[in-house]
Parts: C-alpha cells; sequence; structure tokens
C-alpha cells in the first residue's frame, strides 16, 4: 500500500490502524533512500531535522493513526479535509478495514456495514476507496496468492476491483486480480503477476527478470 500510494502521488487521506507513525516514518524514509528501515527507524532519533526534510515530498499524504476509528471518524476526517483544501482527497486508504467499526460487537457485521458505507463514500465525495483487507492464510489456501473466495467476512460482493497479494515458498511476492468489474480476472488466482520485493528497504516494485548467464558455443558443450 505505501509503495503504491507514493508512486501514485495524488492527495490522500489515509487511516492507518495498523502502523504508527514512527513505523509509517521509517518505512517512508527506507522507500525514499532505499535504506534498510532498521537504519532509518534510528534516524527519526537521531536526525529529526534529516527526516522532517526528506519526508516533506509525501506532504500529498494526509496521515490518522488512531487504531479504532469509527465511520464517523472516516467521515469527519474526509468533512475536515474538505473544509482545509476546497476539495475531497483523490484517494482515500483505510488499513486495516477489520480494525473499523467494532462497537457493534460483531466483527463481520461491521465489516459489512463498512462495505456498504464504503459505496457511499465513494459516491458522495468522489474519491478512490481503498480498503486493506485480510485473507486466509494457509498452505491450503495459497497458490500462492488468495482466492476470492478466501477474503475473510466474504465481502467481496460490493469492491469494484480486488487484488490480492502473497509470497510463495522462496519469499517471492506475487499479486493477482481476483475481482475486475471492468477487466478480466481470476476469482482463483490463476493468474499472478510477479513483483519486486525488498522487504529491509520496503520496497515492492515491478518484476525485472535477471538476465541469465550463457556459456560460450563451445563452453556449452554443444556444436552449433
Amino acid at each position: 500500500m505505501l509503495n503504491a500510494i507514493t508512486n501514485m502521488r495524488v492527495s490522500t487521506l489515509a487511516f492507518s490502524t495498523d502502523s504508527d507513525q514512527d513505523t509509517v516514518s521509517s518505512r517512508l524514509l527506507a522507500i525514499a533512500t532505499k535504506t534498510p528501515t532498521a537504519v532509518t527507524e534510528e534516524w527519526l532519533r537521531t536526525k529529526p531535522e534529516e527526516c522532517a526534510r526528506l519526508l516533506r515530498q509525501y506532504d500529498f499524504i494526509r496521515w490518522d493513526f488512531r487504531p479504532d476509528p469509527t465511520l464517523d471518524d472516516i467521515w469527519h476526517g474526509l468533512y475536515a479535509y474538505h473544509e482545509t483544501e476546497g476539495r475531497y482527497p483523490d484517494q482515500t486508504v483505510i488499513d486495516i478495514a477489520s480494525d473499523v467499526g467494532h462497537d457493534t460487537g460483531d466483527e463481520w457485521g461491521s465489516l459489512r456495514d463498512l462495505m456498504r458505507q464504503a459505496k457511499v463514500i465513494a459516491r458522495e465525495t468522489g474519491t478512490h476507496l481503498w480498503l486493506v483487507h485480510h485473507a486466509a492464510d494457509s498452505e491450503r489456501t495459497k497458490r500462492p496468492c488468495p482466492r476470492r473466495s478466501d477474503i475473510h467476512g466474504k465481502v467481496a460482493a460490493i469492491p469494484e476491483l480486488i487484488v490480492t497479494c502473497g509470497v510463495d515458498a522462496s519469499g517471492a511476492l506475487y499479486a493477482a486480480c481476483v475481482k475486475n468489474r471492468h477487466a478480466k480476472a481470476s476469482a482463483d488466482a490463476e493468474i499472478k503477476i510477479p513483483m519486486t520485493l525488498d522487504a529491509a528497504t520496503s520496497f515492492v516494485g515491478d518484476f525485472v527478470s535477471q538476465p541469465h548467464a550463457y556459456a560460450g558455443w563451445n563452453q556449452a558443450g554443444e556444436d552449433w
């Protein structure tokens, strides 16, 4: 999610329930400088002014770090954004969706209510609403990306687009489009796209195949 929104560079309101300010800051610094987060976490304590300078390039993202926002908090955040900017953000991110609206005591019921409200939010504000959510993670479900049926809470009916991500036994990252109302998708995650992952620097990007080294004509034992 973090790599995607930094690449998009559009006005974004991000509700980060899963990561606090220091965690997100250290990862943004890692992405910006290609430096391991083990180092950038220390920078936040030892080089605050330099960190602030580097992080200013991401000022198009406005963060809300409360761990348990309600639907009212999300609406109020959008209204506050409009009040200060004169417009709604191009994109709104909720990471993680299941952390929203648990006051009812029914996690899946709250999640389905969030999905219904998400449609209203998107239509009324024009923001691109992106929900980050969990799926089943087991040897039975991994392909390596989860299928649409593996999404927790069975909430796949409303979203326009669903992309699942997973890693294989070697640690390689893949993404699969398991739902797309306007283009091709594979509900069983059979069509998976390889991605480049460097976990140490929090980097995810397009996959670049490594060229194979071939022996000379005669060194390979072939007589052409």
